[in-house]
């Protein structure tokens, strides 16, 4: 819960809060608890300085206090457009004066790949105060209440998000007593033997997250190379254990709060790679990681992925 300060506003204004995409559902939410902390919005002409936060990339406004907060790069070397779409991000990554970083994985990419250090800090997501221990359970799919336990997944599907490789582990024996409820869309033809205790579910809207992950005994994500998904930091919140692949910046967020299983070679820096063609993985892994993150209790609090706190680290570097 945020403390009252006296005399607290600054003026801010957030680029590119267009769409439904990841870093939009966080820029919006950022939005959102820094007007509740008394801080200003203002257009982009506004007459005084200001704190000008875009997201990935956006306008670089003289005399104001640019601020660019980034999360992951394009990293596919299939994609032949790769560096077209990188160039804008490097051009803001150069030229803003405070760099905001979702994890230390994203950090480490952008360095790398660019070979600059800029004044940065790191600041993971936050969610708002709906996202917690005490959300009252919903189960979103009344076939899941004859399991023993159950398992969520979220994402905007793509594949190397490995949505086939957590399906294939639930066919195991070993894990006849848990489901496992697949939320979100595929951008991608997904083609799956999807066993009787794999839910394929729809979208939900946000307002109805932190009752469903209530209802359930894991987050389960193994994403490759994601920076900081909202969806581990929406269940964490929630008091959710995760298990999640070792790359990427998820691990960041675990904090003891899940299991973090080696499913391929450890990324190198400054390396592009085949993204949406992810190496297999070892099923045998995946089923023991799920088994283990299921001994985890659930119902523990992760005050510091309140959006809240996330806003006063934005606060911190402030200047007008």
């Amino acid at each position: 819960m945020r403390l009252e300060k006296e005399n607290l506003m600054s003026n801010f204004h957030i680029n590119n809060i267009n769409d439904i995409s990841g870093p939009n559902i966080f820029a919006t939410r950022l939005r959102d608890a820094l007007k509740l902390a008394n801080h200003k919005q203002v257009s982009l002409n506004h007459s005084n300085p200001f704190n000008n936060i875009s997201i990935i990339t956006g306008p670089y406004v003289t005399g104001c206090n640019n601020i660019l907060r980034l999360d992951g790069l394009y990293l596919d070397k299939d994609n032949p457009n790769c560096d077209f779409l990188n160039k804008p991000i490097f051009q803001c990554y150069e030229k803003f004066d405070k760099i905001v970083f979702q994890s230390n994985f994203s950090k480490k990419v952008y360095e790398k790949f660019t070979g600059i250090v800029k004044d940065n800090v790191v600041i993971h997501n936050g969610v708002p105060a709906s996202f917690c221990p005490y959300a009252k359970a919903r189960l979103p799919d009344e076939r899941a209440k004859k399991y023993d336990k159950v398992c969520i997944t979220a994402a905007s599907w793509r594949r190397h998000k490995r949505l086939e490789e957590l399906i294939e582990a639930f066919k195991s024996p070993k894990l006849k007593h848990v489901c496992l409820m697949v939320l979100g869309g595929a951008d991608y033809d997904v083609n799956l033997d999807v066993p009787d205790n794999v839910f394929m579910l729809k979208k939900y809207h946000h307002s109805e997250l932190p009752s469903i992950y209530a209802s359930a005994d894991a987050m389960l994500f193994i994403s490759w190379l994601d920076s900081c998904p909202n969806t581990v930091v929406e269940a964490l919140a929630c008091g959710i254990p995760v298990m999640c692949s070792h790359n990427g910046g998820t691990p960041e967020l675990i904090k003891g709060n899940g299991v973090i299983l080696q499913l391929e070679e450890d990324y190198n820096y400054g390396d592009k790679v085949s993204l949406y063609s992810p190496d297999k993985v070892d099923g045998d892994v995946v089923v023991s990681g799920i088994l283990k993150v299921l001994e985890i209790p659930k119902g523990f609090e992760r005050f510091d992925l309140d959006i809240d706190s996330v806003t006063s680290k934005y606060e911190s570097i402030f200047t007008v």
